[in-house]
């Protein structure tokens, strides 16, 4: 087990051999990571020429590799626009799945349900306690033409593709032209985030469910969607069982699939809540601990 509060370079050697002692009793056959907090650094990126080195490497052994994040597909196509060929992609918390470069499933909210959801945000929440406001579809994600450029600029970090429109509070997925497939709610630094989300959750239709993904953050979606459930449809495609994955995350929308293996871990910067539901751990997303577990696999 990789828990980096007793960490040293004796006790990593030494830990990294009785890892190597357990991998003869199992087989990974699929990796799945969280990015932002997890695969990613505080920079927004990661370290692609060792990633370069591991990946063929991992493939060359059949294991499937798969990036699990609460942001859209178009953003992971251009953060692994080298490697997306040979990965597979679990978008907006689970709702979007790709493998080989086409959709395997996409779980759709129902329209009602999304106007639903919109007239809780506008009714139990004022313009100073929200940050951002965001409807994230199939082909784009959506904000109000009204935003600032200084706001925007931050979303389209997590967003690559995104749009302006008119009244986002009153958009549909008719309107839209477009599947919405979770909607997004970020809250100011000085609220408390704890009333908000527990406020959020309670006003929602039965449908629906919310996941926190840090930074003050509330992903709504259909019940069903979890990060878990994107990889259940890899798994059918695949056949693979629950003790063939090993997974890696840090916040709450993580923990389905932290908990969907034996083999979850998190990172060390992961949230208390997590790590006291998770057995495994590696090093920070700012230490590369990702990576330094995968490469033990090869």
């Amino acid at each position: 087990m990789f828990h980096m509060k007793h960490c040293g370079p004796l006790w990593y050697a030494n830990s990294i051999i009785g890892f190597l002692g357990r991998q003869r009793q199992m087989t990974i056959k699929l990796v799945a990571f969280d990015m932002d907090g997890t695969f990613l650094n505080d920079e927004n990126t990661y370290n692609h020429q060792r990633f370069a080195e591991l990946l063929p490497k991992l493939r060359a052994r059949k294991i499937h590799v798969v990036a699990a994040s609460g942001s859209q597909y178009q953003r992971l196509q251009t953060q692994f626009q080298e490697f997306q060929d040979h990965m597979d992609f679990v978008s907006q918390n689970g709702a979007v799945v790709h493998s080989n470069g086409q959709p395997l499933k996409v779980t759709a909210m129902p329209a009602d349900a999304v106007a639903a959801t919109l007239d809780v945000i506008q009714q139990k929440f004022t313009a100073d306690e929200i940050a951002e406001h965001i409807v994230v579809g199939f082909k784009s994600a959506y904000v109000d033409q009204r935003i600032s450029q200084g706001a925007y600029d931050l979303t389209h970090r997590y967003y690559g593709h995104l749009q302006r429109v008119a009244d986002l509070p009153t958009v549909t997925p008719t309107r839209l032209n477009d599947q919405i497939t979770s909607i997004g709610i970020t809250f100011q630094p000085h609220v408390d985030f704890t009333h908000v989300m527990t406020t959020l959750r309670h006003s929602l239709p039965a449908e629906l469910a919310s996941q926190t993904s840090g930074y003050n953050t509330e992903l709504i979606s259909e019940s069903s969607v979890n990060k878990a459930a994107g990889l259940r449809q890899l798994q059918d495609k695949y056949q693979i069982a629950d003790d063939e994955i090993m997974t890696f995350g840090d916040n709450e929308n993580d923990l389905s699939m932290l908990q969907l293996t034996p083999y979850g871990y998190a990172v060390e910067n992961a949230t208390p809540t997590v790590k006291a539901q998770v057995g495994h751990f590696t090093q920070t997303n700012n230490d590369e601990g990702v990576l330094n577990v995968l490469s033990t696999l090869v």
